[in-house]
């Protein structure tokens, strides 16, 4: 690994990840510089500072010694030599399939009624070609589609180049109130740019951008102030419907219900058809925030408890849902007890399962805290609707879910083993909303696609479909389940890893 050479006459003190990043160094973690993801681990050939706090929970006393820190947290004081050695990002399981228009078709078909959707035929589906977005936390999927057809044209999906400032909303939010907001809103931005270069370069000519994202990263692309997202009482600054432009592109952002239930999920109820339903119906999206919402159509009551790494791979090596399944088996073999509690000698060391998957302590930890919020998160919606005997569906939207084994999941009390035998793995939820919205309800660009004998016909379609979204907030009851009565004692009773038939 080659050294490099910093000097600091003019940044004496500051923390080395700045000092790296002004020298294009690139050594910079996935956490905002708060010294908690130990992504950026750097070895000072010289001029070493004092350990942080953070710098001692990561490198045991010999690596201290031999000069490893975290560049977040160190401060240097003098001209020093380091090596630039942080952990690579493990690979990216981006879902970019969408089932939820099919799940949607099979409840008409049950009701009596056809595709597509009420108001539309496909002779009336215009010409033309949109990009479809799912603007993620953690990932991003573009898709370029076909209008007419629903054919997908070409499809770009990457990492969100905002997790730089961190992996969480709430670290994004912090960064922005900090007065890295324009940064935030650019990097994405450009992103989306690149995107939409590449589909050019593949001969596609969307007329449309269609963007589905939860709140925080709504805010962030449209340059939104933050400051009341990550405080109570929690609200956001515009939820609804917001028209922008993206590269030159005419494009929409799609609304949503508060500031834990955005966009992302109202999409997703609208692909899946589930306020157009009598049926009860739970709809749970599994990544870096887990959302929730139990109903049909005349009431839908949805939340999120925050899952924070543990559905999105938190730790160096472990990752996916392969944690869910790795625990299951951990705690069938009793290497793991049902506190969560790894036995000797895999305490301090981690274990290896499934291949080469180290899973830790504090994997197992974080997969506890956010699978007991999960559970307790569901159990209250359910409650809250009487929704334990009339539940028909439950559909798992987002990658994890999309890849979940609900036996071991309900194995290891992720959800209520009541839940097992009515899952339906959906895929990209948001997605598949942000494509059935292009493609039926969209308004479309320029008047020379809407001449002819049809375009009050169209006009009248599309504006019907864009009245099933306001349907799902009109009919939607936001829960804030750190302020709910019974959540606390819920989440502590979810803590155990064990089959819970309820809670």
């Amino acid at each position: 690994m080659s050294v490099k050479r910093f000097y600091l006459e003019k940044g004496r003190g500051t923390a080395l990840e700045q000092v790296a990043a002004s020298a294009r160094a690139g050594a910079h973690g996935f956490c905002g510089g708060r010294g908690v993801c130990g992504r950026c681990r750097v070895r000072f050939a010289s001029g070493a500072p004092l350990p942080s706090a953070a710098d001692r929970r990561f490198f045991s006393p010999q690596e201290l010694r031999e000069g490893y820190r975290l560049a977040c947290t160190a401060r240097p004081v003098s001209d020093c030599d380091i090596e630039l050695c942080f952990a690579a990002e493990p690979a990216a399981e981006i879902v970019t399939v969408h089932e939820a228009e099919a799940a949607d078709a099979e409840r008409t078909a049950r009701q009596g009624r056809a595709e597509p959707p009420e108001n539309t035929a496909p002779a009336d589906i215009p010409p033309g070609q949109f990009c479809a977005v799912d603007l993620g936390t953690t990932t991003v999927v573009m898709q370029l589609v076909d209008r007419r057809s629903g054919a997908v044209l070409d499809t770009q999906a990457f990492r969100n180049p905002q997790r730089i400032y961190g992996t969480d909303v709430l670290s994004r939010i912090s960064a922005a109130e900090s007065g890295r907001a324009a940064e935030l809103q650019k990097c994405m931005e450009d992103a989306l740019a690149d995107g939409l270069r590449a589909m050019e370069a593949a001969g596609g000519q969307p007329d449309t951008v269609v963007v589905s994202g939860n709140t925080a990263m709504g805010h962030l692309l449209l340059g939104y102030p933050v400051d009341t997202l990550g405080k109570a009482p929690f609200q956001p600054y515009h939820i609804g419907g917001t028209r922008f432009s993206v590269a030159g592109y005419p494009a929409v952002f799609l609304p949503g219900i508060s500031a834990f239930v955005g966009a992302d999920i109202v999409s997703g109820l609208y692909a899946c058809g589930m306020a157009a339903d009598d049926a009860f119906t739970l709809f749970i999206d599994l990544g870096t925030n887990g959302e929730m919402a139990a109903g049909n159509r005349e009431r839908i009551v949805c939340s999120a408890a925050a899952a924070g790494c543990a559905f999105e791979g938190g730790g160096a090596q472990a990752v996916g849902t392969d944690i869910t399944a790795a625990a299951f088996d951990l705690l069938q073999s009793g290497v793991m007890d049902e506190t969560g509690l790894l036995r000797e000698p895999w305490f301090d060391s981690g274990c290896r399962v499934q291949g080469n998957l180290l899973l830790r302590q504090q994997d197992i930890r974080s997969l506890q805290m956010a699978k007991a919020a999960i559970c307790a998160g569901v159990s209250i919606l359910l409650d809250e609707t009487d929704g334990w005997e009339r539940l028909e569906r439950v559909y798992l939207a987002g990658g994890f879910g999309y890849y979940l084994d609900v036996d071991k999941a309900a194995g290891i009390g992720l959800i209520p083993a009541a839940l097992q035998g009515r899952c339906r793995a959906v895929g990209n939820a948001s997605l598949a909303g942000a494509v059935r919205y292009g493609r039926y309800a969209a308004p479309l660009p320029g008047s020379g696609m809407c001449a002819g004998a049809q375009t009050k016909e169209r006009q009248e379609s599309r504006r019907a479909e864009r009245e099933k979204l306001a349907h799902i907030i009109a009919v939607s009851e936001p829960v804030n389940l750190a302020e709910h009565p019974a959540f606390e004692s819920r989440y502590i009773d979810a803590m155990a890893f064990r089959k819970m038939e309820t809670l």
